[in-house]
């Protein structure tokens, strides 16, 4: 059975521990009016300074402890159980420092040795305060310390959550880019040669509007998929796209492909949206008329490479290029952007 003081549940409210009071009574069952009357004072006395003094930090808290010890010696002569109020006076407060709190512990059991001891006490009594005082006080502190620490680990937990938000915002913004930048400038090549076959070649502008629609519905699916954290593009399928992209743009295309090694989803989908991030820049950036692409498999290493021969000025990191560095060494690989006579090499690694 769990006791109701466990340190995790251990109650703060300064009512609960009230019931200690009782203990005053038990003399006073067959006492005179004078030590009711004394009794009754010292505990009308007692309740305001343990309130002001339960929550209280630094000097309120000593001098509330200092005077429920004195107040529990002047009651002495008129209650055999005034050290009750010892009790009271070793009890940690509730936003009491740690270090604060044991020195009054020990102070207080330092303090009540040495009345007992003047006043030949039964050592039992001492025993009773010592482990109430002890007892109770280690167990409070306790308490505070697990308190304090759950409610540390809650803001570690929230903070937590706060960052997982922003890094699904992030790959959902890497996912968009990648997905629509490479369909978005398929669809409007596509749509650019349609137009210019409309006057020329009816039934082949037909086909390539056709392709139009074929892409949109795809990279519609793709958006959903994304959005899911579902769309998991594989190198092969990337390097198909890339390819049908650059041939639609009019450049020559050379490829040159390995047999894959084991790789998990996370890799494969680093490399395969770094291709087609690379393939995407070539048509937007590069006026070049020639590409190559290959997938490069080594004993420790796979890479993919996109080598154009247009004009290669300086590479400017955009969104595209942060996104394909970002899922890179996600999964420990890297980017290379070797500038070339004429063009760009662009070298995307990961060990295996």
């Amino acid at each position: 059975m769990r006791s109701p003081f466990a340190a995790s549940e251990l109650p703060v409210n300064p009512w609960v521990y009230l019931i200690w009071l009782g203990f005053l009574l038990l003399p006073l069952q067959h006492a005179e009016p004078i030590e009711w009357g004394a009794t009754g004072a010292a505990v009308a006395v007692f309740l305001p300074l343990y309130f002001w003094g339960f929550h209280a930090t630094g000097p309120r808290m000593w001098i509330t402890r200092l005077a429920m010890f004195g107040l529990g010696m002047g009651l002495f002569p008129y209650n055999s159980f005034s050290h009750t109020l010892f009790i009271y006076a070793g009890m940690p407060g509730g936003r009491g420092k740690t270090a604060e709190s044991v020195v009054i512990i020990v102070l207080t059991l330092i303090g009540s040795y040495v009345y007992f001891t003047w006043r030949h006490l039964d050592s039992l009594y001492f025993g009773l305060i010592l482990v109430l005082v002890a007892g109770f006080g280690a167990t409070i502190l306790v308490a505070r310390a697990h308190r304090l620490s759950q409610q540390a680990l809650a803001g570690k937990d929230v903070e937590i959550a706060r960052l997982a938000q922003v890094a699904e915002r992030e790959r959902i913004a890497r996912d968009m880019h990648d997905l629509l930048g490479h369909t978005l400038s398929l669809i409007a090549i596509k749509a650019e040669l349609a137009y210019k076959l409309a006057s020329k070649d009816l039934p082949q502008s037909a086909v390539e509007m056709r392709e139009v629609a074929e892409v949109a519905r795809k990279s519609l699916a793709e958006v959903r998929e994304a959005i899911s954290g579902l769309h998991n593009l594989g190198l092969l399928e990337a390097l198909k796209a890339t390819e049908t992209l650059l041939q639609a743009a009019g450049l020559e295309t050379e490829l040159q492909t390995a047999e894959l090694p084991a790789l998990t989803h996370a890799q494969e989908s680093a490399l395969a949206q770094s291709l087609l991030e690379a393939g995407t820049n070539v048509v937007r950036h590069a006026r070049a008329t020639r590409v190559s692409l290959a997938i490069i498999c080594e004993a420790s290493k796979i890479s993919i490479r996109v080598q154009d021969n247009g004009s290669c000025g300086q590479v400017i990191p955009g969104n595209g290029i942060k996104g394909m560095c970002a899922r890179l060494q996600a999964q420990h690989g890297s980017v290379t952007f070797v500038p070339l006579n004429p063009g760009l090499s662009v070298v995307a690694e990961m060990p295996l």
